[in-house]
């Protein structure tokens, strides 16, 4: 495996894992872990036996400890793919071979989160909504349900956002109490030169 030209990190005693899944969080069937020695952008890893069959291979390397892939990870995959984070392409292994996975680039992996709140002014008459990202975005839009009623969009909230910035959606309000329980924020937007929509419930007391 190598590192990506331009990324920072190690791969050595990178975790490398054979999936009978494209999900990244299904159990690995096998699992070994990369050399420690040489180069920290290169290092090779051998699966000693395998069955025979179709596998996705996932290279990653665990830098917040957490035992899972998250966010800000390197990780790789045979024969990348645009459908990231879904582990490529599979590589087959036929009986009594030896197959060469080839390199496996390894690279940071970026998972969006949208952190969002919501409260009712005192009086009960307003809600406001404040929210963040932990990675810079372009937001095309935000629509916001209130329970029982249909998607409301705010027209003030689309823009450049930085990460770990608080914006607010704020003065809510359709004459009266407004109502509490869950509600729905919708963030749809540009990360990384890809769309996307995130919808996050928003518990309201």
């Amino acid at each position: 495996m190598t590192l990506k030209p331009g990324e920072q990190g190690d791969v050595r005693l990178s975790r490398v894992e054979l999936h009978d899944s494209v999900a990244w969080d299904s159990a690995p069937l096998y699992g070994v872990t990369a050399d420690s020695g040489g180069l920290f952008y290169r290092a090779s890893f051998e699966f000693p036996t395998v069955a025979p069959g179709s596998y996705y291979l996932l290279a990653w390397q665990d830098l917040d400890g957490d035992g899972k892939v998250s966010d800000g990870d390197l990780t790789g995959v045979y024969c990348d793919s645009v459908y990231r984070p879904y582990p490529g392409k599979p590589v087959t292994v036929p009986q009594s071979w030896t197959v060469d996975a080839g390199d496996i680039e390894m690279s940071r992996h970026y998972v969006l989160e949208v952190k969002a709140t919501g409260a009712r002014s005192q009086s009960g008459d307003t809600t406001n909504f404040a929210y963040g990202f932990n990675h810079a975005v372009f937001l095309n839009s935000l629509a916001v349900t209130f329970p029982g009623q249909p998607a409301l969009p705010d027209p003030d909230a689309g823009g450049d956002k930085a990460a770990d910035s608080t914006y607010f959606s704020g003065g809510w309000s359709m004459g009266g109490q407004m109502p509490a329980g869950l509600h729905q924020l919708e963030f749809r937007g540009v990360f990384r030169d890809s769309g996307f929509a995130i919808r996050v419930a928003v518990s309201v007391e």
